[in-house]
Parts: structure tokens; sequence; C-alpha cells
């Protein structure tokens, strides 16, 4: 008796094109939060497996949910079991001390809105602009990588930064710089 293996799903081309381009930047991006480069693939090959559902979404779509993803998988990892056996006993004897208060729930309130102007203010900025933003700031791209990711100039990706602070600046108003004087 001859046994048919299940036939694997199909996966539109320009879908496949996007995982095999991101893949490289994925893992560096990975390895720059502290993964190792065997975790890096592993994260990066499972964030990818878990992104096929979404597959019939925008490709820029796909980008920002591809590294929320990885993120999560990253930071699942680092709660895992496996990974806290591994803590130094120093870290390990600190786990006794008691833990400070998280932040209280007016800091919270405070901080969910500032969430929603931000994201309002991301909204309001241009489509390519934006993209450029959220890939340096988000993902940690650097601009050289951008700028060979979106097909331009590292130039021009200095420039959409420049642009999309400015635009935020101007939407959130000065005091949305945070304490340290720095940019969102």
């Amino acid at each position: 008796m001859i046994r048919s293996t299940p036939a694997l799903p199909r996966v539109p081309e320009a879908f496949a094109a996007f995982l095999r381009e991101e893949r490289v930047p994925l893992c560096a991006f990975l390895r720059a939060r502290g993964a190792s480069p065997e975790d890096a693939e592993d994260i990066a090959q499972d964030s990818m497996e878990r992104l096929m559902r979404y597959q019939q979404h925008p490709l820029d779509e796909l980008r920002l949910l591809l590294y929320r993803i990885a993120r999560n998988r990253l930071a699942d990892r680092g709660r895992s079991p496996h990974v806290r056996q591994h803590l130094s006993l120093a870290d390990q004897g600190m786990a006794d001390e008691p833990r400070a208060a998280g932040p209280d729930p007016l800091h919270h309130a405070e901080s969910e809105q500032m969430l929603g102007r931000l994201r309002q203010a991301l909204t309001r900025l241009p489509e390519r602009c934006r993209e450029v933003y959220l890939l340096n700031r988000i993902t940690g791209m650097s601009y050289s990588q951008i700028a060979r990711h979106c097909g331009i100039t590292a130039k021009t990706v200095e420039k959409h930064i420049a642009r999309a602070l400015q635009g935020l600046r101007e939407d959130l108003g000065p005091g949305a710089s945070g304490k340290d004087g720095g940019t969102p």
C-alpha cells in the first residue's frame, strides 16, 4: 500500500518572496535584541510560519506584524523555564528580593492616552514616511538596511525620518518628546 503525503498549502509567490527578503533583516533584528544566531534563526522561522495565516494582508502590514510576532516570540523564549535555568546564581538570588510595585493606575492611564495620540499622529504621516519611521524605530533596522529594503537611498531614509519626527513633534506638541529630551 502506497501512502501519499498530504499536499502542502500553496503559498503565493509574492508572499514567498516577501519571506525570503525579510529573513536576514529579521534575524539581525533578533540578534540585536540578544538572541543567539541559532535562536534568531529558530524564532524567525517560527514567526514566518505564524505569519502564514495572514498572507492575504498587504505586505506593509505583514512586515510590521512579522516583527511584532518575532518580538513576542523572543519575549516568550525569555520567560520559558528552559531559558530561566541558565540564570547565574547571582540572578537567582535576586529573585528572593522584594520587587518594586508596577506603575500606578494614573500613570498607566496617561501612558495609554499618549500611545493613542501617538498612533493617531502616525496615521497622519505620509505612507512611505510612516513605513520608514516604523522600520527604524520599531523593528530597529538601520538607515542602510531600510534603504536596501525599500529600494531608496540612505539619504532619502534620513529625510523620511526627519519628516516623521517633525510631523510627530507638530502633532503631539513639545511636551511629548519625553523627559530625557528624546524624540518619539
